[in-house]
């Protein structure tokens, strides 16, 4: 399977866009509001087609599946039952299989079967973005897409997301794209990343490449967490290196060991 962008630009939005995704893991796109991300993940999904440049994505079908920034975008029925039971009825599952995977997509989400006969327009905002992933994954996609996952998210549904995804990744080989203004969730679950800014692409690379690369992500006007800026700057001015984490605990341990 490939995901590659080959000079890709949308009106004056995205600018000579080249990215290739690696199969089978996580990639976050990381840009501030207003630089072109969620314009990128409607052209990877095809939601957008006047571009111009090529894409490549063998990923077709159910075999790709998109979270939107408001999950309410991809509500349209009374009952979360009936939204998990849409795609699944597509394709004649047979009504047992399809009433399990109907439970067991809420419980890989973190939800049970109370919900099943909720209005999906009535849950918090983190309930819908955890249902909207639950919708998706119910067709088993080789391929899932998200926008800005941790906007309507508490810590420990977060935790919960980034613990799932990378079971996704590992137990099952999925490729993930996350496109996210979020880099502290970015610097926990990434294994590669990409900056835009003004629509173009100022940073690519892994995850030790992002970690080295801070101050010129702060330049794109992505929020820093101070630990982590402390951490940046430490290590560059007083030429230590001291892992990044966001434990206030485990820094001072770091430092502890720095010094002596």
């Amino acid at each position: 399977m490939a995901i590659k962008l080959e000079r890709v630009s949308y009106k004056d939005k995205l600018k000579n866009i080249n990215y290739e995704f690696e199969e089978g893991k996580i990639t976050t796109i990381i840009s501030s509001s207003g630089n072109g991300k969620t314009l990128l993940s409607y052209i990877l999904t095809g939601l957008i087609k006047d571009y111009t440049g090529t894409v490549t994505n063998d990923y077709i079908g159910r075999e790709l599946g998109y979270i939107f920034q408001n999950p309410e975008e991809s509500f349209i029925f009374s009952t979360v039952k009936e939204e998990l039971s849409f795609g699944l009825n597509k394709y004649n599952y047979k009504t047992d299989i399809l009433n399990k995977r109907i439970e067991d997509s809420l419980k890989m989400v973190g939800l049970n079967n109370d919900y099943l006969d909720r209005n999906p327009f009535n849950l918090s905002s983190g309930e819908k973005s955890l249902l909207s992933l639950g919708v998706v994954l119910s067709l088993n996609p080789k391929l899932i897409i998200i926008d800005e996952p941790t906007i309507y998210l508490d810590n420990k549904k977060e935790e919960y997301l980034i613990k799932l995804l990378k079971k996704m990744k590992n137990n099952y080989h999925k490729t993930i794209i996350i496109f996210t203004s979020d880099i502290e969730f970015a610097l926990k679950i990434t294994d590669n990343y990409a900056v835009l800014k003004n629509g173009k692409i100022i940073s690519k690379g892994n995850i030790k490449e992002l970690l080295n690369n801070i101050d010129k992500i702060k330049n794109s006007g992505i929020n820093i967490p101070k630990i982590i800026d402390f951490i940046n700057n430490a290590n560059k001015k007083k030429n230590i290196n001291l892992d990044m984490t966001f434990d206030i605990k485990e820094l001072m341990k770091d430092i502890y060991r720095n010094v002596n």
